[in-house]
């Protein structure tokens, strides 16, 4: 008799291990942006396998994408698909259009062209409003202009409200100013903003600009990669173009945000680097990980 208790116990106890591991895992939230240069134009496969299998490997809940090229809605939904999601959010179908694919629905969507270089998406997925940009690759003070349509679209919704804003802003933020003191970013930058009259990318053509993390760091938003990383960590440039070049002329470009109100959900973060993500773009991609605390 015992025995007959002790082995009901421990498959009890068994299936009570098995409910928490997979009430866990339902609880994260896994969510990836990426660049991912000119639509995905280092994969040369019919389907794009290469992109899709890495994606599959890593398993993101909700993926942000950055220079869409060549994609239209029904072929982002068909390529979403493939990696399991579901829904999925193309900004415009050409230039270079940022994108939003997800395993839960998106709803409230607002594609915002109008005063942009690129544009955003602004959209909702559970409790969470979320905003992919690509933010002007050639001048500073466009980028601030873009940032401010940004910030003020956030404020004109309830206080309360959760917010992730995530994507290439093509400008480097105060926290990295250690990283920057040395001066190579910028020298490496001064022959572009001298030679292209389209360009001004420094200010006054020598120095680097930090306005636009300044002004959501002002408004209360976290660099979630610096809540779990102390030290400079690069998301541009990997090694597709210069495999040998240092660190030092390298930036962090590719942010995800949170509105201060989801920091105590926050879980980890990275930098996703591998053999696929040195050569597939010019970008790594970002991860976040956080509670999901909708629906337990």
């Amino acid at each position: 008799m015992r025995k007959t208790h002790f082995k009901a116990w421990s498959m009890l106890l068994f299936l009570l291990a098995i409910s928490f591991s997979l009430s866990i895992a339902q609880e994260k939230l896994r969510i990836i942006n990426y660049n991912v240069l000119v639509g995905m134009e280092t994969d040369k496969t019919s389907n794009k396998e290469l992109f899709t299998n890495w994606i599959k490997s890593q398993n993101p809940d909700i993926l942000a994408l950055e220079e869409m090229n060549n994609f239209t809605q029904k072929r982002l939904e068909e390529f979403a698909r493939q990696y399991g999601h579901p829904y999925a959010v193309l900004l415009k179908e050409d230039g270079y259009p940022v994108a939003l694919t997800s395993k839960y629905p998106i709803v409230n969507v607002s594609k915002v062209l109008d005063n942009m270089h690129h544009g955003f998406i602004t959209a909702r997925i559970k409790d969470i409003n979320i905003i992919v940009l690509h933010l002007s690759p050639h001048k500073y003070q466009k980028r601030n202009e873009e940032i401010d349509l940004i910030l003020e679209t956030i404020a004109s919704y309830p206080s309360n409200e959760k917010w992730m804003i995530m994507g290439d802003f093509n400008s480097v933020t105060p926290l990295d100013k250690e990283h920057y003191n040395n001066g190579k970013l910028a020298k490496s930058m001064e022959g572009n903003d001298i030679e292209y009259s389209y360009v001004k990318n420094l200010v006054n053509g020598k120095a680097l600009d930090y306005g636009v993390h300044q002004n959501i760091l002002d408004f209360g938003f976290v660099d979630v990669l610096r809540v779990f990383l102390k030290d400079f960590i690069s998301t541009c440039d990997t090694k597709i173009f210069n495999p040998n070049e240092t660190e030092d002329t390298k930036s962090r470009i590719d942010f995800i945000y949170i509105s201060k109100n989801m920091e105590a959900d926050a879980i980890t973060s990275e930098v996703l680097k591998d053999s696929f993500t040195d050569y597939s773009s010019d970008h790594y991609p970002v991860l976040f990980e956080l509670k999901n605390r909708v629906g337990r």
